[in-house]
């Protein structure tokens, strides 16, 4: 599995959200991708849960939770949990200029593609 980079907020929301790494590296495992507005949104659904898990596993617990990653995908920005933001993130414009995130230091995602 690539190594992901959290970012000091991404460490301070995950802490508040009660997230450990392992948590994080399920829902990268199993959630969904999506690219709007210059970064890549990936959301742990119930539907992208697999069927032989138990109904008492941790990850029924992290459905929702999304994670925002930089255009690498290496870089986490930041972290949150809402059920419905999914279809909200989906609706976002493809490229937003006007949304800046924090650099990452793997790419020089600051620039325009």
């Amino acid at each position: 599995m690539d190594a992901y980079v959290l970012s000091t907020h991404a460490v301070q929301r995950s802490a508040q959200r009660n997230l450990s790494k392992e948590d994080i590296e399920c829902i990268m495992r199993y959630g969904e991708r999506v690219r709007r507005t210059g970064v890549i949104f990936c959301q742990l659904r119930a539907k992208n849960i697999p069927h032989q898990t138990p109904g008492n596993d941790r990850l029924w617990q992290l459905t929702g939770t999304t994670i925002v990653l930089c255009k690498c995908g290496r870089y986490i920005v930041t972290l949150y949990r809402q059920e419905k933001a999914f279809q909200r993130d989906c609706r976002k414009s493809k490229y937003g200029l006007k949304t800046t995130y924090p650099t990452c230091p793997h790419c020089d995602c600051s620039r325009p593609a």
